[in-house]
């Protein structure tokens, strides 16, 4: 009698683990499942939307420069230029906060989410750069936008002056080619990270955090985000001649180069790979 307690009890010790296994191969192909389907969705947004929402994230996130600025023309007289840097991580995730929960259309949160149904078949990779494109030109439109709007504004509200717009422009540029290059593919990597993080959780709250600490790791390291940096080199540009339009155009196409392949290809691909390869693991195990 015993022995049959004992026999029972090990089979259903047996049946949740294969129960928790399967869950934990569901939870998986969930997450997968979700950001294949957002990028799906991204893809049916018409040309005309998709630009507008494009443009307004541009300006959206140009309250993260206001900030910066803000906090480098306060503080940068009474500490360190260094501390002052690495302050920018507070303030930095003000403006993803604004366009991610707003559902704006940001080049860097929606690489590794766009790639992803192409990867998995269902769009082409000229679907693809056509919505990139689009995306990215409205990103640029807004954020130079934004960058003249504040410059004039900034001054007369005693916010920053020109000279800080410069400052911080500077400093943006003021690296060789290969690490602009490698700093926007590790900003691009973390965008990535953060779309896929935010597909795991619904609550708004947690959401909240995942972008702070995220975006918060890329202001705190002063690694290049093509958006952000956009509006921080052209804001520059309209007060310096020491800054040429080569110079911008260069640091874009680094910075837009390394992000698409940050969120893309290490994010998008690494991961889908993964997901996929576990996934189908798992499947061949449970039809033996």
């Amino acid at each position: 009698m015993e022995e049959e307690e004992k026999d029972q009890e090990d089979y259903q010790k047996d049946l949740e683990k294969k129960s928790n296994e399967v869950k934990g191969v569901q939870k998986y192909s969930d997450i997968l499942s979700r950001v294949i389907h957002e990028g799906e969705e991204l893809f049916k947004i018409n040309n005309k939307a998709m630009f507008l929402s494009a443009i307004i994230a541009g300006l959206e996130i140009g309250f993260s420069y206001l900030l910066v600025c803000s906090v480098y023309y306060l503080l940068g007289g009474s500490l360190d230029e260094q501390v002052v840097l690495k302050l920018f991580s507070v303030v930095y995730p003000v403006g993803f906060i604004l366009v991610i929960l707003g559902k704006s259309a940001l080049y860097t949160e929606q690489t590794s989410v766009l790639a992803l149904p192409v990867l998995n078949g269902q769009r082409s990779i000229w679907e693809l750069f056509k919505v990139w494109s689009l995306v990215i030109l409205g990103n640029i439109i807004g954020g130079m936008f934004f960058a003249y709007f504040i410059g004039n504004l900034a001054p007369k509200m005693h916010l920053f002056t020109h000279e800080t717009m410069v400052k911080v422009g500077t400093h943006v540029l003021n690296y060789d080619w290969w690490v602009l290059l490698l700093s926007a593919i590790t900003a691009g990597w973390l965008m990535g990270l953060l779309t896929w993080l935010l597909n795991s959780t619904i609550n708004s709250l947690t959401r909240v955090l995942l972008i702070f600490m995220i975006t918060g790791v890329i202001g705190f390291g002063g690694f290049h985000h093509s958006i952000v940096g956009n509006v921080e080199v052209f804001g520059a540009f309209l007060y310096t001649d020491a800054i040429s339009i080569s110079d911008y155009l260069w640091f874009l196409f680094l910075t837009l180069s390394g992000n698409g392949i940050g969120g893309a290809v290490v994010v998008g691909l690494f991961k889908y790979r993964i997901f996929e390869s576990h996934y189908s693991d798992e499947k061949i195990k449970e039809e033996r």
